[in-house]
């Protein structure tokens, strides 16, 4: 499922003629500890970015943006994928140029509901614009089928 949200986010990049960002396994990691945490306390909450920015791990990184997404049951990929583009603070950070890598962590609870966080970078040596903040338009959304990977 992460790597189908990871994979969704560089095709609506692509259409907008912006360029990909690379998957990062530390990012992944704080995605899919932060997913697991969500599911634990049940709150769907933003981390303190400035904290997890000063991690050991994230030592090559200048800035992150985070996404987060719950629902109460099994959904595709696709579901969170679309949820974050039609909203303008999501969306901002899946198209925003300055970002250069992304790591996507899923947490399919045992009560099924689904906990899922996007976690993008920018690198010390982003040969990247600034990170702009910036909402784009929601059309045309390059993925808009709420298909894809699940939790099995």
């Amino acid at each position: 499922m992460a790597r189908d949200i990871f994979d969704r986010v560089n095709d609506e990049r692509r259409a907008r003629d912006l360029e990909p960002v690379e998957w990062n396994g530390a990012l992944a990691g704080v995605a899919r500890s932060w997913s697991e945490q969500m599911a634990g306390t049940g709150q769907l909450e933003h981390q303190d970015m400035r904290e997890v920015l000063g991690r050991e791990e994230l030592a090559g990184f200048t800035g992150l943006g985070e996404n987060i997404f719950t629902a109460s049951g099994p959904v595709p990929a696709g579901v969170a994928h679309v949820g974050w583009m039609r909203s303008d603070d999501h969306r901002g950070n899946v198209l925003d140029p300055g970002w250069d890598r992304l790591g996507v962590g899923v947490f399919c609870a045992p009560d099924g509901s689904v906990w899922a966080a996007q976690e993008f970078g920018r690198t010390v040596d982003a040969d990247r614009p600034p990170v702009a903040g910036k909402t784009p338009p929601v059309e045309p959304i390059a993925r808009p089928a709420e298909d894809g990977a699940t939790c099995s």
